[in-house]
């Protein structure tokens, strides 16, 4: 299960109910991008993004391929 640190901790006494699971957590595999998503891609890197920024991302294809032109 993925962790952060800081004021995010509660501990269990403060809940009404628990429910424990013992699934796999849902994993985006990364695909392959067809030449207009490496464009987009692309072009995201090197126009709107300044060096050193912080980006949110999401679940798209778009958002892998320009993860790795930011690479």
């Amino acid at each position: 299960m993925p962790r952060t640190f800081g004021d995010g901790v509660i501990h269990k006494s403060h809940f009404d109910a628990l429910v424990e699971v013992n699934h796999a957590l849902p994993e985006i595999h990364d695909s392959t991008a067809t030449e207009e998503e490496e464009k987009i891609g692309n072009f995201v890197a090197d126009n709107l993004v300044m060096d050193g920024a912080t980006l949110q991302m999401g679940q798209l294809v778009c958002v892998s391929v320009g993860s790795r032109a930011l690479a």
